[in-house]
């Protein structure tokens, strides 16, 4: 088995604690890496692009947070409604949440309506 697609899972009394140790990025740290993330977006694209990022409800607030620390206005939040639950854990979602934000001031290009 390949250590970085495998995980052990801990039982017992002391297995909170030890999950704990083990875990992947605090909370701040992840903002940190979110607002990297979206800097770097936000370097490599023009004043008035819309941004679409995905990411779980669980971390609505890290993404939020990254969003105003890059200046990037929070345009909607859209609900991708699927036809049949993803793969997961013990509650398999239906839907994904797609964050939109907006960087800059100038107008967006609306590709919409050319397909009108």
């Amino acid at each position: 088995m390949h250590p970085d697609k495998t995980r052990l899972i801990r039982f017992g009394r002391h297995a909170a604690k030890q999950r704990e140790k083990l875990s992947e990025m605090s909370e701040a740290e992840f903002t940190s890496f979110l607002s990297t993330f979206l800097g770097c977006a936000k370097a490599h694209s023009r004043d008035g692009t819309i941004l679409f990022v995905f990411m779980d409800w669980r971390h609505l607030f890290e993404l939020t947070c990254a969003g105003r620390e890059q200046g990037l206005v929070a345009k909607n939040l859209i609900v991708w409604a699927k036809d049949n639950a993803g793969m997961g854990t013990f509650y398999r979602s239906k839907h994904e949440l797609l964050f939109v934000f907006k960087n800059g001031d100038a107008a967006h290009t609306n590709t919409f309506a050319v397909l009108q």
